[in-house]
């Protein structure tokens, strides 16, 4: 056998049909993991780790309580008597480990996205060149630029 494996040659309406498809195909994938990647970023902005989060400087715990309430968002890790609370150390370290882990899937999201959209116009760009009034130009395998053009009548 010579490297024939006995399959037949696609015309070329078909294999225009089935990029047809593929376009489809990376589309619909590509909304999934922008819904995606949107999800992710709105949860990373709710635990804080991103824009949006306000700083308010106090001179001390007085008024840090006083502005903020009994029920407010400290950031201090000592209590009344300065003594540390393990607790609270504890939480802080599993919602910055938690945190990390979104931010390391959201970096993955976007890797993914971009390479769904890369491929989605690279697709796209096949399909331009191979219409039946060719309308595209490009780069040879030789770096020379060409553009197709109608031929004259």
């Amino acid at each position: 056998m010579n490297g024939d494996r006995g399959n037949k040659v696609m015309g070329q309406e078909t294999v225009r049909l089935l990029k047809t498809q593929d376009m489809g195909y990376l589309r619909t994938v590509g909304n999934r993991v922008r819904k995606e990647v949107e999800e992710l970023e709105e949860r990373v902005k709710a635990m804080g780790g991103g824009k949006g989060r306000k700083v308010i400087w106090v001179k001390g715990v007085e008024e840090q309580r006083g502005r903020l309430g009994e029920g407010g968002d400290v950031d201090m890790d000592e209590d009344e008597e300065g003594e540390v609370d393990l607790s609270e150390r504890k939480l802080k370290k599993i919602q910055e480990k938690e945190a990390e882990k979104l931010g390391n899937k959201l970096v993955i999201a976007r890797e993914r996205l971009k390479a769904i959209t890369d491929a989605e116009e690279a697709l796209n760009l096949q399909r331009a060149k191979m219409a039946k009034s060719p309308s595209v130009g490009g780069v040879n395998k030789h770096g020379v630029k060409y553009k197709v053009r109608e031929r004259k009548r």
